[in-house]
């Protein structure tokens, strides 16, 4: 299944800056990580919005979707909002 996600960061006020650094490293990894398992086919960030991205993920299922974002290290900071999508006849190009 595809899914469209959006994601908004909202680390809390008074966030060391060294815990920061580290949790932007590790998030940065596991984004790569994700990606070359294949469950992130595109992502973008949103212009003028530094921590908002949108994504085309990939799961077997939503709850697959779930655990992959639970694996992110700043997820218990992240608003998500997923959207699943359906194919669409005119891909098919009739």
């Amino acid at each position: 299944m595809e899914f469209l996600v959006t994601t908004e960061l909202n680390l809390p006020a008074g966030v060391d800056p060294a815990e920061r650094d580290r949790l932007f490293a590790a998030e940065r990894q596991r984004g790569f990580e994700l990606k070359r398992e294949g469950s992130i086919e595109r992502i973008w960030r949103i212009p003028g919005a530094p921590w908002r991205t949108v994504s085309i993920r990939h799961a077997v299922d939503p709850a697959a979707l779930q655990l992959d974002l639970e694996t992110l290290p700043v997820f218990h900071w992240l608003k998500i909002e997923v959207i699943a999508l359906a194919h669409h006849p005119i891909e098919d190009g009739e």
